[in-house]
């Protein structure tokens, strides 16, 4: 008997919002309206953080929750904290010393904020590219933090990861900006700990995607759909690949796999 599926977990950059379009294509929309009125939750699972989503417009865009910071922070639909994991001890030091010395441009994420350790060329290029907002340029008073992300022109820029590769994991998504989370962080965990809380079996979810920090939740997910704009070593990743995101990718695969 086939699986019905109950939980759809969707990346946001490249494959629900546009940066060319600069917002959600139409037939995203009314795909996710669709399957959520058909019994199907869906859920954001991001690199971003709860602050930046002020910077969009997400007045026609209804989810059932948020899976941020590559699965470090879990929110139900109100924006009550179902599971966190925030940077602890050594990573949490190592990353504290870059951003206090200034060494490259690296922003902390907290649950209400983004902030930035200085700002420069390199991370407004980034940002731009992606349809964000600089973070503003503050001190680090203690608080807790979920993700840094690191901004460089070359790869030797990234030396430091080296010294934090037993504490950290790395994913890339952009050329020219790292996102760090600590050891056993990904989105998958995330997922992991929005199905516990749910009684979801994996096995009756899809996970949609196109980028390198994607790729576990591709693997992890019952089924994994890369969009056509992804690169190849994420289609490699998944059992199906759609369409480009601008050419209707997500409301296609939603299609195929009867969620509409």
């Amino acid at each position: 008997m086939k699986d019905v599926i109950k939980a759809l977990f969707i990346d946001f950059d490249g494959t629900l919002f546009s940066h060319a379009q600069h917002d959600f294509p139409d037939s995203a929309i009314e795909a996710i309206d669709q399957a959520r009125a058909n019994g199907i939750l869906v859920f954001l699972c991001t690199g971003r953080a709860k602050s930046e989503f002020k910077q969009f417009d997400l007045s026609r865009l209804n989810v059932d929750g948020m899976v941020l910071c590559n699965g470090q922070i879990v929110l139900d639909s109100r924006g009550n904290i179902l599971y966190e994991n925030p940077i602890s001890g050594n990573l949490k030091q190592r990353i504290l010393d870059i951003y206090i010395n200034k060494k490259q441009p690296i922003y902390l994420a907290n649950n209400e904020e983004l902030i930035l350790n200085f700002e420069n060329e390199t991370i407004r290029r980034v940002q731009n590219a992606v349809s964000s907002h600089i973070p503003p340029v503050k001190e680090y008073h203690g608080e807790n933090f979920y993700m840094a992300s690191a901004f460089y022109d070359n790869e030797d820029e990234l030396a430091f990861l080296n010294s934090m590769k037993d504490e950290a994991e790395v994913t890339y998504w952009h050329a020219g900006a790292v996102d760090i989370v600590q050891k056993g962080g990904c989105k998958s965990n995330g997922i992991i700990k929005t199905l516990e809380i749910l009684d979801i079996p994996l096995k009756e979810t899809i996970g949609f995607g196109d980028g390198d920090n994607d790729i576990d939740m591709l693997k992890h997910c019952g089924i994994g759909v890369a969009m056509g704009n992804a690169p190849d070593f994420v289609k490699e990743a998944a059992d199906y690949v759609t369409d480009d995101i601008d050419n209707d990718g997500l409301y296609k695969a939603f299609k195929h796999f009867k969620l509409i």
